[in-house]
């Protein structure tokens, strides 16, 4: 009896680690998961229209910058729906980038730093999302526009919560040439 209790805990233990293997293989892969899951805790992560997931040493490499012409993105608290400033906006950085399609465009979703830092990468993914939708339902190739959450760890603003929360809540435009 004993031994039949030992080899059963083994196979669990041994199909419980498969599992796990395999669930941190989905996570780094972008399949769909649930926001604020944990493999949206383990860092920025970058997702192209196929769903692949990127480190930020990839994002470095793809030399992402700001141009002067794209403005920033800002969102009300625990928001991430664009209001009608943030549509003008959009609708002038997507008449630049339409007349660069030799860029590949990187939107980033920053949060401020209320919140635990799961919350916020979840969110900043959401308004990288509704940035990279937007300009996606306007003609960009989905395949150009990659998206990535940096949460609460890249603030534009600190000191005074006030002050800074608003300039916080944003997301960022940035273009690299093609490869």
């Amino acid at each position: 009896m004993k031994n039949a209790l030992a080899i059963f805990a083994a196979v669990l233990l041994l199909s419980s680690c498969a599992a796990t293997s395999k669930s941190a293989k989905k996570g780094a892969a972008g399949k769909k998961g649930a926001a604020g899951s944990s493999s949206d805790v383990d860092g920025p992560r970058l997702d192209y229209a196929k769903g692949e997931d990127m480190g930020e040493t990839d994002i470095r490499v793809g030399n992402y910058a700001a141009a002067p012409e794209l403005g920033n993105i800002y969102f009300e608290y625990d928001q991430y729906g664009l209001s009608p400033t943030a549509t003008d906006i959009l609708r002038d950085n997507l008449a630049y980038l339409k007349q660069h399609p030799e860029f590949t465009v990187l939107v980033e979703g920053h949060a401020d730093e209320k919140g635990t830092g799961e919350y916020n990468l979840a969110l900043g993914q959401k308004r990288a999302k509704t940035v990279r939708e937007y300009y996606t339902r306007a003609g960009l190739p989905a395949a150009q526009v990659g998206t990535i959450s940096y949460g609460k760890e890249k603030p534009d603003c600190t000191g005074d919560y006030d002050a800074c929360g608003p300039k916080n809540r944003r997301a960022v435009t940035l273009v690299a040439a093609k490869k």
